[in-house]
């Protein structure tokens, strides 16, 4: 991202973690299973991140530009698949 995107999507990292999942739906919903979307659109470009809640923390599990009308199957399995390894790895499935 360039260095204008970035400081957009900084602002909106930031109101993610005050307001969780009370983010705007223009901005951030759920999508399934644990995974919710961040969108942003930036001069024409639909950056999307996909994350999941994990007690107190808010863990981006994948990135990537939109080029389709819905959020590709493809995208949500590799979110859910690097959540699930993120928490194998840390070992914090038992907390």
């Amino acid at each position: 991202m360039d260095i204008n995107h970035q400081a957009k999507a900084k602002r909106w990292f930031k109101a993610l973690a005050e307001l969780g999942p009370d983010l705007p739906e223009e901005y951030g919903k759920h999508l399934c299973d644990g995974v919710w979307e961040l969108r942003l659109i930036i001069q024409h470009h639909q950056h999307r991140f996909l994350y999941s809640f994990w007690k107190d923390l808010i863990v981006v599990a994948n990135a990537f530009l939109k080029k389709s009308a819905e959020v590709p199957k493809a995208e949500i399995e590799k979110s859910q698949k690097a959540m699930a390894d993120w928490i194998l790895r840390r070992g914090w499935e038992d907390l």
